[in-house]
């Protein structure tokens, strides 16, 4: 089968691999799997991942802001998406951005479309409280329900997304959830992934973007009364929410103990969730979230540690008391307090894990993308 993916973002440089990235790989053992790759301008000068994937070039016009990006280019997307289709004799097309799955419909091929999340809050909540990101909540909410219903078949990552997918008129929907690499993230020894790391006592950790669809607002709040320090992992994409956690936990007087590595490669994260006595999911409560389980809740578990997420019934509904759950300042210092007095089973949570691989995931990707193709 020879398929066509259209990518959320950059598909070798962009900080924060794609479930795109770790499923496509594994497809591509068997596959002829095209990638066509957006090379963002704002993460040029980042190292490159490898991929087994081929990657086709994409861009005519560059520019920082992502949006822009894809408008300039939408026109050559449009050639560009034919043109593949034809000399490489795609199957089967793969899309999960917004306007270049637009340009896709134009191709004549089948399109399978992956509804990661709410799409029209994850594009404008790059414009925090502003008139222009209101604008681009409409705009891509009118593009991105175009391109459901036009698309063969729908993969999306749980059931809450599914029953609001069959709710706006799409009728082919499989859930497929997120996962983890359990071959890459494994649990190491606590004690000397904190000394690696020049750590010490409790450690709570987060690993992800820093973009406002997180809640750390709520962790260091609850800081100073927590004798813990925060650990936290990744980058911050295009807004300056990472910056507004670092000044908020300067104003409450814990700027000493909050610790920002920046972007790690996934291949080192191990070591660093390792060191974690408890790895965070904290999320505002927005539909983007809410609806949707995102991947660093299994990255936690495939190294042994216990999670510590915000309520959300996705989460709920997927993994139950497997994890714990906070509402707000008072419940998450509990349930910290709660978690460190018992000892940690990291057996059970890795376990867990194991049954979200990613190469398991791939199986059933794989036969939604080859019914579509027929």
């Amino acid at each position: 089968m020879n398929i066509l993916v259209i990518p959320t973002t950059d598909w070798i440089r962009h900080p924060v691999p794609n479930r795109l990235n770790f499923i496509f790989d594994t497809l591509a053992e068997e596959h002829e799997v095209y990638v066509l790759h957006f090379g963002l301008k704002r993460f040029s000068n980042l190292r490159e991942r490898e991929t087994k994937c081929q990657l086709l070039k994409a861009s005519w016009i560059e520019t920082q802001d992502p949006s822009l990006y894809y408008i300039l280019n939408f026109p050559y997307h449009i050639w560009k998406i034919r043109r593949i289709v034809k000399e490489k004799k795609i199957d089967v097309i793969l899309s999960t951005n917004i306007l270049p799955s637009f340009a896709a419909n134009f191709s004549r091929t089948p399109i399978v479309f992956d509804y990661l999340d709410h799409l029209e809050e994850s594009a404008s909540i790059y414009y925090p409280g502003s008139a222009l990101g209101e604008i681009v909540k409409y705009v891509v909410s009118f593009i991105t329900k175009f391109n459901l219903r036009h698309a063969r078949s729908v993969i999306t990552v749980t059931k809450e997304l599914k029953e609001y997918l069959l709710g706006v008129g799409v009728k082919d929907v499989a859930v497929i959830p997120n996962g983890v690499d359990t071959r890459v993230l494994r649990p190491l020894p606590m004690s000397e992934a904190k000394s690696s790391l020049g750590l010490g006592g409790t450690v709570l950790g987060y690993v992800g973007s820093l973009e406002h669809w997180v809640d750390l607002e709520t962790v260091i709040e609850a800081l100073p009364r927590l004798d813990a320090t925060l650990l936290v992992v990744g980058p911050g994409l295009f807004t300056d929410y990472g910056d507004g956690i670092k000044r908020m936990a300067e104003d409450l007087g814990v700027a000493e103990r909050v610790v920002c590595t920046g972007a790690v490669p996934y291949n080192e994260l191990s070591r660093y969730i390792s060191a974690m006595d408890i790895g965070l999911n904290p999320l505002k409560m927005m539909k983007k979230n809410e609806y949707a389980a995102g991947g660093k809740v299994f990255n936690y578990l495939a190294c042994g540690r216990p999670v510590l997420s915000s309520r959300m019934i996705s989460l709920e509904k997927l993994l139950g008391d497997e994890i714990y759950y906070f509402d707000d300042v008072e419940s998450f210092i509990a349930q910290v307090n709660s978690i460190l007095s018992v000892e940690p089973t990291t057996k059970r949570f890795r376990s867990l894990a194991e049954r979200y691989d990613w190469r398991a995931i791939s199986k059933d990707y794989q036969k939604v993308l080859l019914e579509a193709a027929d």
